[in-house]
């Protein structure tokens, strides 16, 4: 088989989808980094990579392997097939690339720890979901004249077949669709946010990413991520613990329960020890220039709880300034002789016993 013979046995569309693979293959690395500039480390990237060659080498194979098999064949279904996901794959990578562009030119620009990155607002998450449907519906028109639908009775066919899906599955997907749409819109929870979830202060994590269905989550706690639904975020109590009532920053309390017979005077050592010694660690960045308030804020039958408000603004580092804080509270109360034990009250009974009701929880 000579060259002139060869070249006549690709069509037009094996001779794109040649074009198109090729091109792929030759700038997949600036490509792939261009798509996902957040990649986790420099081995999941390269294993992207490597997936992403090899579909390309496997698609250019099957095309001149069909078109040397069924020279001048129109029909042959690998050729069809590989076309309806070449278009299925550049219309997702352009759609992915013009999110990126939306998202830098009207997104908002944001500190992520020690990363700049550009977050959804309500207006670029708008334009990209009407971008995704202009894309949706080239790509749709494309797989159907790729796949032979090419009168308009045809056409009109498959495309009510995918309008009657979208109807019957709007309920799972259209609340949280419009639930992120609020979420940005409203702009209380925004990318980078430190939220505590219900009412357990240890569910406490940075809002990673909103997306179209859900909102990624980075649980503090435990170092791991939590996938929330749109429309379940929207009907949770959420504290945003990065949104200050005051300039001061975020108030925080440290609590202890004594006994009756711990003075005022005592309390008020204790915990400006704990504050002072706070000013000389770099872990605990307590706003120190502004005046602690130490409050009595409850009183039980056996014990009177005694709590110092101060601020922070690391939000981030919450949980850890909780903990240090407390372990150099029972540090300070044992050197100042302070029992922070639970005082019980003894009744004596008749017959030399006696009854130890529950200790104060207050």
């Amino acid at each position: 088989m000579n060259w002139d013979t060869l070249t006549g046995s690709f069509s037009a569309m094996d001779l794109f989808l040649l074009g198109a693979n090729l091109l792929l293959l030759l700038f997949s690395r600036p490509l792939l980094r261009f798509v996902f500039p957040e990649a986790d480390d420099e081995q999941r990237f390269r294993g992207r990579l490597n997936v992403f060659r090899v579909a390309n080498i496997i698609a250019v194979v099957f095309v001149t392997v069909n078109a040397v098999m069924h020279p001048g064949s129109e029909t042959a279904w690998v050729t069809r097939t590989l076309g309806v996901l070449l278009a299925i794959y550049v219309g997702w990578l352009c759609f992915y690339v013009m999110s990126r562009l939306i998202r830098r030119r009207w997104g908002q620009e944001r500190k992520r720890g020690e990363e700049t990155v550009y977050v959804e607002t309500y207006n670029s998450r708008l334009l990209t979901l009407i971008g995704g449907v202009v894309v949706f519906i080239i790509v749709l028109v494309a797989v159907i004249r790729i796949l032979g639908y090419s009168t308009l009775l045809e056409a009109g066919g498959v495309l009510g077949v995918i309008g009657v899906m979208l109807a019957l599955t709007q309920a799972s997907w259209v609340p949280d669709l419009v639930s992120g749409l609020v979420i940005l819109n409203s702009r209380l929870i925004e990318e980078g946010d430190i939220i505590q979830l219900g009412e357990d202060n240890n569910q406490i994590g940075m809002v990673f990413r909103t997306k179209v269905f859900f909102t990624e989550i980075l649980h503090l706690a435990n170092n791991h991520r939590i996938l929330i639904q749109n429309t379940k975020l929207r009907n949770m109590t959420v504290h945003n613990l990065s949104r200050f009532a005051s300039a001061k920053g975020l108030r925080e309390a440290l609590s202890i329960n004594v006994s009756y017979d711990v003075t005022e005077q005592q309390v008020n050592e204790l915990f400006n020890q704990v504050i002072e010694l706070t000013r000389d660690n770099p872990d605990l960045p307590i706003e120190n220039q502004y005046d602690v308030d130490i409050r009595a804020t409850h009183g039980g039958d056996y014990a009177v709880q005694w709590t110092c408000f101060y601020y922070i603004k690391e939000t981030r580092q919450v949980l850890k300034i909780r903990q240090l804080m407390l372990a150099l509270l029972l540090k300070v109360a044992r050197e100042q002789n302070i029992s922070l034990e639970t005082p019980i009250l003894y009744q004596q009974l008749s017959g030399g016993e006696t009854l130890s009701p529950a200790p104060f929880t207050g």
